[in-house]
């Protein structure tokens, strides 16, 4: 698995740091890219070289991408190498990442909530290898506001359905 972060939303954030530990779960070794854009690139731009850097550094057999916000930016290299992908608050306002989720053939799931403004209507076209998962009442971290114990529960349905899209790849 390749694990791809968000704009300040590293590995070791929650929603990361599980998805990780799902992998690990289900047997899937993980490659991570731990570091944000610099100052002076196009985050945009920097994110999808970046992940193709990783991709082509890999040796896996199976690769799944996982990727958090602005990881999602990835979304049109996962579709190329028709590679299964997870995308958590894909960036739904970006056309690039809608029109990639759209014409994935590889299995994809993209979870978010619409109250986060990147999700943005929540609309995609409609594609049979794309599920999704829509959590209302949440934050682009997918956190309750105000509510961490409300934020772990729905963490762990999260982690879970994660776990079992990864379980459910071959």
């Amino acid at each position: 698995m390749v694990l791809l972060p968000g704009a300040r939303y590293l590995s070791q954030a929650p929603l990361l740091w599980f998805a990780r530990e799902a992998a690990q779960a289900h047997g899937w070794s993980v490659a991570e890219l731990d570091e944000t854009a610099p100052e002076d690139r196009d985050p945009f731009r920097w994110m999808p070289a970046r992940a193709e850097e990783i991709l082509d550094d890999t040796a896996a057999r199976h690769v799944c991408v996982v990727g958090k916000s602005l990881g999602s930016v990835a979304a049109p290299l996962a579709a190329d190498r028709g590679l299964p992908a997870v995308w958590l608050t894909p960036l739904l306002v970006r056309p690039e990442v809608v029109d990639a989720l759209a014409r994935s053939a590889a299995p994809a799931l993209a979870i978010g909530s619409p109250d986060d403004p990147t999700w943005g209507d929540g609309t995609v076209r409609d594609n049979p290898a794309l599920e999704t998962l829509e959590l209302p009442g949440l934050d682009h971290s997918l956190q309750v506001s105000g509510d961490p114990r409300a934020s772990l529960d729905v963490l762990g349905r999260v982690v879970e359905r994660v776990g079992a899209f990864l379980a459910g790849l071959p």
